[in-house]
């Protein structure tokens, strides 16, 4: 049975989402701290770069595309070395098998 859903609150760039999930609380807030540090990661560089006031509709775009990249990096890289781990094993295994003739 599945974990009981719960209504959460979070703030993003000073406005308040609540919504019912059954993620742990301290995960929620893990990632609404990294959405908030994105966020104003992507405030700092729009400053730098003399574009200021970009609208929050644009800020939140950006940090989901490059949140999704990251992620997407991230699985492919699990990948390989889900693919290298099974590769290792099947060696290990043959060599086990030498060993014991």
């Amino acid at each position: 049975m599945g974990a009981e859903k719960k209504h959460i609150t979070i703030t993003i760039r000073g406005k308040q989402y609540t919504f019912r999930t059954e993620a742990d609380s301290r995960r929620v807030r893990e990632v609404e701290v990294l959405v908030n540090r994105r966020l104003e990661e992507l405030d700092r560089r729009a400053e730098q770069e003399r574009r200021p006031g970009v609208t929050d509709a644009r800020l939140l775009i950006l940090a989901l595309l490059n949140i999704s990249d990251e992620y997407l990096n991230h699985h492919r890289e699990l990948l390989e070395i889900q693919e290298r781990s099974e590769r290792l094993l099947a060696e290990l295994a043959v060599v086990g098998d030498v060993e014991a003739v």
